[in-house]
C-alpha cells in the first residue's frame, strides 16, 4: 500500500543531519524557535516509497491510494503508516512547514537516498528489525487491513 497521493511534499530529517545543524548552531550562539526538517519541496511520498523500493532491493509493486479509501478502513495517519498524513490541516502543520530561518542559519539535508540506504544498511546489521520500546504500541499498518485495500 502507498498512501497518496504520489505526489505530496513530505518533510523530515535525518538525525545525522539535526545533530550536525543543532552543533554548530550551539558553537554560534543560536537561539530561538527552528523547524530542523527538510523544506516542503525535498522529497516527496513517491520519491520516499520508490527509493525504499529500489535501495532494499524489494520486489514490492507500490499501489498508490486514494487518502479517502484508506480513512475510510480506519487506517489511523503517522501511527498505522508511519510519515504519511492526507491533505488538509495536519498534513499542512507537519508537511508544510516554514523551514527559512533554519536553512539560512546553515541546515542541509542529505539526499533521501542516502538517508533510506544508510539506515537499511543499520538495521541489516542489528537483524534486521528496528528495536521498539516495549511500553509503547506496535507502528505499523496491520497485514490484512492492507491486503484489503490493495
Amino acid at each position: 500500500l502507498a498512501p497518496g497521493p504520489r505526489d505530496v511534499g513530505v518533510q523530515y530529517v535525518d538525525a545525522r543531519d539535526m545533530a550536525i545543524w543543532s552543533l554548530e548552531a550551539a558553537r554560534e550562539g543560536l537561539g530561538g524557535a527552528y523547524n530542523v526538517v527538510s523544506a516542503p519541496d525535498f522529497t516527496t511520498m513517491g520519491e520516499l516509497l520508490e527509493t525504499c523500493v529500489r535501495v532494499t532491493g524489494s520486489d514490492a509493486e507500490l499501489r498508490w491510494t486514494a487518502p479517502e479509501r484508506i480513512l475510510e478502513a480506519g487506517v489511523q495517519p503517522w501511527t498505522d503508516l508511519p510519515i504519511w498524513i492526507p491533505p488538509g490541516e495536519g498534513h499542512e502543520s507537519i508537511h508544510e512547514s516554514g523551514v527559512g530561518k533554519a536553512l539560512a542559519a546553515g541546515l542541509k539535508c542529505r539526499p533521501v537516498a542516502e538517508t533510506v540506504a544508510d539506515t537499511w544498511t543499520w538495521l541489516r546489521s542489528i537483524g534486521g528489525v528496528a528495536p521498539q520500546r516495549p511500553d509503547r504500541p506496535q507502528v505499523g499498518l496491520a497485514p490484512d487491513v492492507e491486503a484489503s485495500l490493495i
